[in-house]
């Protein structure tokens, strides 16, 4: 192309690509660690993979809503802090816009977040702390949907807790990995302190806290996906001033105050709407987890790979064979083997029952566990004898038992090497400790003769002669 001088301009010129270490062209992209990265735009809001599985959108909210509410009211039980309930929302959040709710289990995926949070956090808690919190907390649901007082059970260490334990640590794996280890929040809880703080407006506690319970309600939305933490504090503060008694008026000349912290009036605006269509809607009851929980049952027995997770390992036996206690393919195989005779012919009558007793029908495992310890020159026969003879003459030579000979027999000579050494080791102890005892005396001799000396210098004619010249 020519510029407005005629002259043809030179065309830009691409940067070449940086190499490795090893002169070939890298295969990866950078690694982005920031928070921000997490901010999704509306295509993929709009579309989380819940939906290719066969997800109603209205469902996929509810399991969102549902799970943030667990995770808050178990870490009211674990006496978390409420920064580590918010970082455990965040994190189950961003997870499941990146898997399906039909393909993973939310309750460990729960579980896993907050176990990870309280790490995050510096408010580590167990793993059979938090099994034992939800366990309880989802007695209480069932108790609810089938209106009845029940009395609540403790969670039993068998293999069920067990393998839910495996399962809660696995799930933590997973999330880690799915979010590339970028676990770090940027919570809103102090800058709402701060843009109060700079609207001269701390005095009013009533307006913190409101703001501050706006914030913490809006974790069961999907906002800290959409919004920074600028935003979303400039929203709570500007919905508490409204609604709290009496209203607060905060400056809007010449332009609004939230645009100080660059926050735009479009997106208060949205937040605001979603935080009143959040108090707007019905509470998840206990009737609705239960409906909740079938559908993704339904959906999951669809799918050809997951249509066996529904049920764990420790249930019930997977294989027909075992439920009917009939033997498998391979066991009837090893079992004609062994039955069958070495020229082919089969051993069994008609009765079913082995004809004689085979040569060598002892089995290996009660074999080799006789002859395991025992060396192999003690094995023979003709070994035997000897050591029979031998000890016998042994005997009438010096006298004693044959168990003190077997004894004394059964000492290697790395064991006998061992003794020697820690037989040195003591005598040097010992040795160390006479001569110390010498040295101590040692000591004690010259400071008595020391002492005798100055008392002998003191009562001479001579020091008397000194002291009465002084």
């Amino acid at each position: 192309m020519a510029d407005k001088t005629g002259q043809q301009e030179e065309p830009v010129k691409a940067k070449p690509q940086k190499l490795s270490s090893f002169g070939l062209p890298r295969l990866y992209s950078r690694v982005d660690i920031s928070a921000d990265k997490w901010l999704l735009p509306i295509e993929k809001m709009s579309n989380p993979p819940s939906l290719a599985d066969g997800l109603d959108a209205e469902a996929e909210k509810e399991l969102r809503f549902l799970g943030c509410e667990l995770i808050q009211s178990a870490a009211i039980l674990l006496r978390l802090p409420q920064v580590a309930a918010a970082t455990a929302q965040i994190l189950y959040q961003r997870y499941f816009y990146q898997k399906s709710f039909v393909r993973n289990n939310f309750e460990h995926t729960a579980m896993a977040c907050v176990l990870m949070a309280s790490k995050i956090e510096e408010a580590p808690r167990r793993p059979r702390d938090i099994t034992n919190v939800f366990h309880r907390l989802k007695q209480i649901n069932r108790n609810k949907s089938h209106h009845r007082d029940k009395k609540l059970q403790p969670m039993m260490l068998d293999q069920h807790y067990i393998a839910l334990k495996n399962q809660v640590i696995k799930a933590e794996r997973r999330v880690l990995n799915v979010l590339g280890f970028v676990v770090h929040v940027k919570h809103p809880h102090k800058l709402i302190y701060a843009y109060l703080h700079a609207l001269q407006c701390t005095g009013n506690t009533q307006l913190l806290k409101t703001a501050w319970a706006y914030m913490n309600d809006g974790l069961r939305t999907d906002i800290f996906m959409q919004y920074a933490a600028e935003t979303i504090a400039c929203a709570c503060i500007f919905l508490a001033a409204r609604t709290v008694e009496p209203p607060v008026s905060l400056p809007q000349e010449p332009f609004p105050w939230f645009e100080l912290f660059d926050a735009s009036d479009r997106d208060v605006q949205d937040i605001a709407l979603i935080l009143t269509q959040l108090y707007a809607r019905k509470r998840v009851s206990s009737t609705n987890f239960l409906k909740l929980e079938n559908q993704i049952a339904g959906l999951r027995e669809k799918i050809p790979g997951l249509a066996g997770n529904k049920v764990s390992k420790f249930a019930q036996p997977s294989n027909d064979d075992s439920a009917n206690n009939t033997p498998s393919k391979d066991h009837k195989s090893r079992s004609t083997n062994r039955d069958s005779s070495p020229n082919g012919k089969d051993r069994r009558s008609q009765n079913g029952k082995v004809e004689g007793k085979r040569k060598g029908s002892r089995s290996r495992s009660r074999e080799s566990s006789r002859h395991r310890n025992i060396p192999k020159r003690y094995k023979s026969p003709s070994r035997d004898k000897d050591r029979r003879r031998s000890d016998k003459m042994l005997i009438d030579k010096r006298g004693g038992s044959r168990n003190d000979l077997s004894r004394s027999r059964d000492r290697s000579p790395r064991r006998d090497r061992d003794d020697k050494d820690r037989q040195r080791r003591s005598d040097s102890k010992e040795r160390g400790r006479d001569r110390n005892k010498l040295d101590r005396r040692a000591r004690e001799k010259e400071v008595i003769q020391t002492l005798g000396k100055r008392r002998r210098d003191s009562s001479s004619p001579e020091s008397r002669s000194r002291k009465n010249k002084r």
